[in-house]
């Protein structure tokens, strides 16, 4: 990580500091540096069907890394407007790091506690909304928020909070291995509402209990001199303090999530490719495998820019982490590997893991859905793709489908019985529906619902019957008795 400490970025650094929203006490945060970043203008257009706006939505917020005590403090100024169309009197959070209070009720598998089990949670010290104090209160994976006041229908919302996050000692997508922070969904998020009521988040032993806004982030890091970061966005300015610490002003737009992973002697390899620096993150000396993980990141990420449509950000970031309970796991212009993929090398099931990882950048990413009522939309559909990726480019076979009869891609995650369920229907279930579209329409039909897809909800959140529409405006034939075998009749 660039560092640069001239009395030139020192002059920045005040100014910057000037224009500060907020500030943590000094003995914690120091001075931290926060740009008067203005968040870009947006041509009017439609508006937008689900709250919050992305055009609109905008997360400040100040993280400051506690590696003694493994706590996370944070402060958020959350800007949007209330574009639901109604007017407002609660307002719903994700707080995931409070699934990992109770031993009994942890998402993790109890061998990712590799010293037993040890707590993580999410605590709101101050709450505000439009300056005045909001009632909270904590249920599950969600805060529910009670403003003092309606928020009226096209009023300015404002968001003040400042909160703690204790970090698990688990080797989990939210956990922390060593010198390792592994740190996904680990701030209060505002969930969608949508024309049904609120998409809220629960714990869910398996699969992915979210369904985001696309935003954009401003976010002043805090962390140990020596350690090193990876995040969403870039990093545009950077300050060393003479405290033993490092702060750092990272900027993303139109993310749908903000990750962050703080590490120590971690390896970095990059490379170009059309205008996009790919890079890879590991531990250890197992260079060779990581540098045909970077090479192969950069021909999956070509490849589907030209299948499907324009990578969106500047980076793309692969880091290997110490993770059980997912091979991989996707967040906005990062992927989180299992560190053992470092040791079996990129053998065919390890590059599937990767194109399937990557191909979430377009579905999940881009084209947001709802993971706990749909959650077939983005697996099933990446891993299709990245089938497509190992066979044009690879030379791959393609994969012996496995499809029950009775398969209904309309289950929510809750409906699904079990972690073999669950990749059976959104996972393998949704790849044999593309692949069965194929053989009815051809392949490039498919492509082209694909590019429309991608065209008309990217940025956005689309549902299944959005995805079918398009399919049959595309198909060029009636397609309704292969869609209707797919989904029970309550979810067509």
């Amino acid at each position: 990580m660039h560092k640069n400490n001239f009395y030139m970025l020192i002059i920045v650094v005040a100014v910057l500091c000037a224009s500060a929203f907020f500030y943590f006490d000094q003995k914690v945060i120091g001075q931290a540096p926060l740009a008067a970043l203005q968040k870009k203008e947006t041509n009017g257009g439609k508006k937008p069907p689900l709250f919050p706006s992305p055009e609109k939505t905008i997360y400040k917020m100040q993280l400051y890394l506690d590696t003694e005590n493994h706590t996370l403090h944070g402060s958020t100024l959350l800007t949007t407007q209330n574009t639901s169309g109604r007017d407002l009197s609660e307002l719903w959070f994700t707080v995931y790091p409070n699934c990992f209070r109770d031993s009994r009720h942890s998402p993790a598998p109890t061998s990712a506690y590799y010293a037993g089990f040890n707590e993580g949670w999410l605590e709101i010290d101050s709450l505000r909304v439009n300056g005045s104090p909001a009632q909270y209160s904590g249920r599950g994976a969600c805060l529910r928020v009670k403003p003092a006041a309606l928020i009226l229908s096209d009023g300015d919302l404002k968001i003040e909070m400042t909160w703690r996050v204790k970090i698990p000692r688990v080797k989990y997508r939210f956990g922390s291995k060593d010198t390792t922070y592994m740190l996904g969904n680990f701030y209060p998020a505002l969930n969608v509402l949508g024309t049904s009521g609120w998409h809220n988040a629960y714990n869910a032993d398996f699969g992915d209990p979210f369904c985001f806004h696309t935003a954009d982030y401003q976010v002043v890091l805090n962390i140990p001199s020596g350690y090193n970061f990876v995040s969403t966005g870039k990093t545009v300015d950077a300050q060393s303090e003479d405290n033993g610490r490092e702060i750092y002003l990272v900027q993303a737009e139109n993310a749908r999530d903000f990750c962050l992973l703080v590490m120590y002697d971690y390896t970095k390899i990059e490379e170009k490719i059309k205008g996009i620096t790919v890079q890879c993150y590991y531990p250890g000396t197992n260079h060779q495998v990581a540098k045909q993980t970077l090479r192969q990141s950069a021909r999956i990420l070509n490849y589907y820019a030209c299948q499907f449509g324009s990578y969106p950000y500047e980076t793309f970031k692969t880091v290997f982490v110490p993770m059980q309970g997912f091979h991989g796991m996707e967040y906005s212009g990062v992927i989180f590997l299992q560190e053992d993929l470092l040791k079996s090398g990129t053998d065919k099931s390890n590059q599937f893991i990767l194109a399937h990882e990557i191909a979430h950048q377009w579905w999940y990413g881009m084209v947001g859905n709802d993971q706990l009522r749909e959650p077939w939309l983005d697996e099933g559909l990446a891993n299709w793709s990245a089938y497509q990726y190992l066979h044009a480019v690879e030379g791959q076979a393609w994969p012996d489908l496995i499809c029950p009869q009775d398969m209904d891609l309309g289950k929510q995650l809750a409906q699904m019985n079990s972690r073999e369920d669950y990749y059976l229907t959104a996972y393998r279930g949704g790849e044999a529906f593309w692949f069965g579209l194929e053989e009815e329409i051809g392949h490039e039909i498919v492509i082209k619902i694909l590019r429309r897809y991608l065209a008309e909800f990217k940025n956005d959140i689309a549902s299944s019957q959005d995805l079918i529409r398009i399919i049959k405006n595309e198909a060029g034939q009636n397609i309704d008795e292969y869609i209707n075998k797919w989904f029970s009749p309550a979810n067509t």
